[in-house]
């Protein structure tokens, strides 16, 4: 099931696959722990919007949940914030966006950069977001 929900192609059955996928690991998040590693090299070539929005949706859950974001390798943030950042630019859907940008959120008291590279982004841009989005920027950026 994991295979499927986390392929590149994002053809029905794999989009079908990531919506079981997140209905069995939002019942117990920390099963997310066992796939992390897999998911985190996976995320680089999910450009589906509905598998976008299931990973994004469960990363979140996962990380803010005992603050398991404090406890990642330098190694998985960096990672992470280089997939996200890229989603933040590249996507148009509320969810993943708004999820993405939450997530990143979580680390920008250690990376005070991110937040200017953040605020470029999502403030300063010409860019138009779905309306939706907006209370995640503004969680992001309430000081």
């Amino acid at each position: 099931m994991f295979d499927l929900a986390v392929s590149p192609e994002g053809e029905r059955p794999h989009i079908y696959a990531a919506w079981v996928w997140e209905l069995l690991i939002i019942k117990d998040i920390n099963k997310l722990e066992f796939q992390w590693q897999i998911l985190l090299i996976r995320l680089k070539s999910i450009t589906n919007p509905s598998m976008r929005r299931v990973h994004s949706k469960l990363i979140w859950l996962y990380l803010k949940e005992n603050k398991r974001h404090e406890n990642l390798s330098k190694k998985d943030k960096k990672d992470l914030i280089f997939i996200l950042l890229d989603w933040v630019m590249t996507e148009t859907k509320t969810a993943p966006l708004s999820f993405s940008i939450k997530i990143l959120g979580l680390f920008t008291p250690e990376n005070p950069e991110l937040k200017t590279d953040l605020k470029g982004l999502l403030i300063d841009s010409k860019r138009i977001f779905p309306k939706g989005v907006y209370p995640s920027i503004r969680m992001v950026f309430k000081d």
